[in-house]
């Protein structure tokens, strides 16, 4: 199994602390930067063969920070598109990367190594897992979703927050025809116009009208965390010691 993160954004909505500095790196408090998060995480789930990054933005400064890093096999893909197109590239970037079950996440989540130990013991019939969480209400922000008995119906930020009855956290698993799906789906949808301005999660949305199943986990709201605005990094600065990430 492998992981690919994709960390190529700029950033924008965490100027000034990222003007100079990839969101990737910014610190977590006592020096623990994001990646340095998701890799301990990594680590002490097991399991993971290796974990490929999808960067772009400073992205020599990603590679300097874990060159050398021992706790698991680190490799890189740049994204030279970072700074005029949204993640979508950046998962499609890694096609090549899909010949073997793997596990796509956000690059600005951290998350308990819990959280990636249930993802993995998913049954294997669950060729495409989400993860989700939930909560009592939603945000116009948030990446919501619909559920049906075991299956997730649709993923959108234009939801409305009535409809939402969980969250996307932005952790996915594909397996057996599952990765099929995903490149045949990524390769497909690079060919339209919009391709360069939609999250990757019009993949997820594409496959599902198109009848693959796609399931959900739930995780505990507070097993992980999102670093998209300048409070979400001060709320995990704030508690980020009541249980490890």
């Amino acid at each position: 199994m492998k992981v690919i993160f994709l960390s190529a954004g700029k950033g924008s909505r965490m100027m000034p602390l990222t003007k100079n500095t990839p969101k990737p790196l910014l610190n977590l408090g006592n020096g623990l930067t994001i990646i340095e998060s998701q890799l301990n995480s990594i680590a002490e789930c097991g399991g993971i063969d290796e974990v490929i990054f999808i960067i772009g933005y400073r992205a020599e400064q990603i590679e300097a920070k874990l060159k050398g890093h021992s706790k698991v096999s680190v490799r890189f893909i740049y994204n030279p598109f970072y700074d005029v197109s949204n993640n979508l590239i950046s998962l499609w970037l890694a096609c090549g990367e899909m010949d073997k079950d793997l596990i796509v996440i956000n690059g600005d989540d951290i998350f308990k190594a819990n959280v990636l130990r249930g993802l993995l013991k998913q049954p294997s019939g669950r060729n495409i897992v989400m993860v989700i969480d939930r909560k009592k209400s939603y945000e116009t922000e948030d990446m919501k979703v619909v559920i049906k008995k075991d299956r997730v119906v649709r993923v959108n930020k234009e939801i409305s927050v009535a409809e939402a009855n969980g969250e996307s956290i932005g952790m996915f698993r594909f397996t057996g025809p599952g990765k099929k799906y995903l490149k045949d789906t990524l390769n497909a949808m690079v060919r339209e116009e919009r391709a360069k301005n939609i999250f990757y999660l019009a993949a997820i949305q594409k496959m599902i009208d198109e009848g693959r199943g796609v399931h959900y986990m739930e995780c505990k709201a507070d097993d992980w965390a999102e670093v998209d605005f300048h409070p979400d990094l001060n709320l995990i600065r704030d508690n980020m010691f009541r249980g490890p990430f």
